[in-house]
């Protein structure tokens, strides 16, 4: 799952939670695709984020070159066990 915000919406997205606007009312359930049509009327209902399944957006200059080098600090203390490196290196791709 991942929160995204109404920019970051993409036609074919699969919803996580249903979307309620500000008075309650229920806009979509969980599961629903989301189509160029659900995108306007979220944001015509000042929806400002929602929960997408899997994790389908990669944000631009999120410092993944610095999350992978405070990575690679941390799991230096670990030696060379092959558990912990490949643990390590899993972690190091899903971030890129």
């Amino acid at each position: 799952m991942q929160k995204v915000s109404i920019d970051e919406l993409k036609p074919s997205m699969v919803l996580a939670a249903t979307i309620k606007d500000k008075n309650g009312n229920i806009l979509f359930l969980k599961g629903a695709e989301l189509t160029k049509k659900h995108i306007i009327l979220l944001n015509s209902r000042e929806i400002r984020n929602v929960v997408v399944e899997g994790r389908p957006v990669r944000r631009e200059g999120a410092g993944t070159e610095n999350l992978c080098e405070e990575i690679d600090k941390r799991f230096g203390t670990a030696g060379p066990n092959p558990i912990v490196l490949k643990i390590r290196d899993i972690i190091k791709d899903m971030l890129t």
